[in-house]
């Protein structure tokens, strides 16, 4: 019986108004004119510096750009290149570093000549034989490393650069 008396109080007056202007905020909620409130994207292009800890050597490079950069022309191995050409997701490519990362460690530094060319072998064989594809390769070799942040999000955004060209 009230809800009926109340709906057609609402459909005659129409609903209670509410107020208007900084009285009708409480004492403790600042007021934010528009351009305040707005949320500044112009910084999300940008990539902050991550100092990142090379995949094969103690050398630390100032992004994640420079030691993919040095991965690929010093050492032959194009992580960009793996991860696009294979369509890794970002589990994927989590694993990928993380299995260079480990076997790195475990092999002298000489040897990751053998570790550049058993991630290239993998690559062309079928996905269940990668050796990368383990669980284990999900815990991160380095904690807080920039690459497993970046790898996969640098991929997606190189595939997606590459289909627009080939539009």
């Amino acid at each position: 019986r009230y809800a009926t008396r109340d709906a057609r109080h609402v459909a005659l007056r129409g609903p209670p108004a509410a107020p208007t202007g900084d009285a009708a905020l409480p004492s403790h909620v600042m007021s934010a004119s528009d351009d305040e409130l707005e949320p500044d994207f112009e910084d999300w292009g940008e990539d902050e510096p991550a100092p990142t800890k090379c995949l094969f050597t103690d050398t630390i490079y100032d992004s994640v750009a420079e030691c993919l950069a040095a991965a690929a022309t010093t050492h032959g191995l194009d992580l960009m290149k793996i991860a696009r050409s294979l369509r890794l997701s970002m589990v994927g490519c989590v694993q990928l570093v993380n299995y260079v990362r480990f076997c790195v460690a475990k092999k002298s530094a000489a040897d990751g000549a053998a570790v550049v060319a058993a991630v290239v072998s993998a690559a062309g064989g079928p996905e269940g034989e990668w050796p990368w594809r383990d669980d284990a390769y999900l815990a991160p070799v380095l904690p807080d490393d920039p690459l497993l942040y970046s790898l996969a999000a640098m991929a997606d955004d190189g595939g997606e650069e590459e289909e627009a060209a080939e539009a």
